[in-house]
């Protein structure tokens, strides 16, 4: 099964079949949530996520760390209603019971932190005492300075998985963001290594994403024109290259990228992006935003 198989499969699960892929006893944990939250809809229900970076189990006294999630399902009335995220706080330790999810075969690409999973049975305890945890938040809160000669000071968001900096492009600076595993020191030196492959061809990658942007997005711009409160000029294919402004991109190990780009107006205010690789070149652009 590819990764589009097994993510359709997934979210084609009724609740009583999601719940069957945790352990039938819950085991009672103590765990340290860090790293965002989110919410992904199933099959009649919602899947709600809180991130963790480690967790202890309470019989064994065992201290886990890497990155993984806290689950619970909630009802389409629950989501609507809004305010499903703000259950747990992050920087918090909890005391739970909770199902852990069974090991089965994926695909590549799944990640890691999908499989560690604890679907939640009973909230035990609120900003509960760990000094093992305790230790391990006070590390994850040390900042990660990177300084790269050629990408300058990079530092990471722990959250979001991801080095945050700025370079200079064809004179102007413009923000960096390379898309990391934070647990993962390879992953640094490949995004590192991607993004200072993107910056040596610059002016071909430029020309490029602006040339494929123009050729995708010039018809829908003059769409908008015509739409304007205001006379503004005509947009060629030419002007348009021209007058949209690279502002940032971010990279991934593999080379993946996404670059956003000012839009000079030409779709009040929204922005262009452009996605590609370093191996395939520029793929597609699209208005976003």
């Amino acid at each position: 099964m590819d990764l589009l198989e097994y993510m359709r499969s997934q979210d084609s699960m009724t609740q009583a079949e999601w719940e069957r892929t945790f352990e039938d006893e819950g085991r009672e944990i103590l765990v340290l949530l860090a790293g965002g939250s989110g919410a992904g809809k199933r099959n009649g229900f919602w899947d709600v996520s809180h991130y963790f970076i480690a967790y202890v189990d309470c019989q064994t006294g065992a201290l886990h760390t890497g990155d993984g999630r806290i689950v619970y399902p909630v009802s389409d009335e629950e989501h609507d209603a809004g305010g499903i995220l703000d259950r747990f706080r992050r920087e918090a330790v909890y005391r739970l019971k909770a199902r852990k999810k069974i090991p089965h075969e994926v695909p590549e690409g799944v990640t890691a932190s999908s499989q560690n999973q604890f679907l939640i049975v009973e909230v035990l305890e609120e900003d509960a005492s760990c000094p093992a945890l305790d230790k391990v938040l006070t590390e994850y809160r040390k900042p990660v300075v990177l300084n790269d000669e050629e990408l300058g000071e990079l530092t990471l968001d722990k959250d979001l998985d991801m080095f945050e900096g700025e370079v200079l492009w064809r004179g102007e600076q413009i923000c960096v963001s390379l898309e990391v595993d934070a647990a993962d020191e390879d992953t640094w030196a490949d995004a590192r290594r991607a993004m200072k492959v993107m910056l040596a061809e610059q002016d071909r990658w430029d020309g490029d994403m602006r040339s494929s942007a123009a050729r995708e997005l010039t018809e829908l711009a003059c769409e908008w024109r015509e739409s304007a409160d205001e006379e503004v000029p005509e947009i060629t294919e030419e002007s348009f290259a021209r007058r949209i402004e690279l502002r940032s991109i971010a990279m991934e190990p593999d080379g993946s990228f996404s670059a956003y780009f000012d839009d000079d107006d030409m779709f009040f205010g929204h922005c262009v992006v452009v996605y590609g690789s370093l191996t395939d070149g520029v793929a597609s652009a699209e208005m976003a935003g």
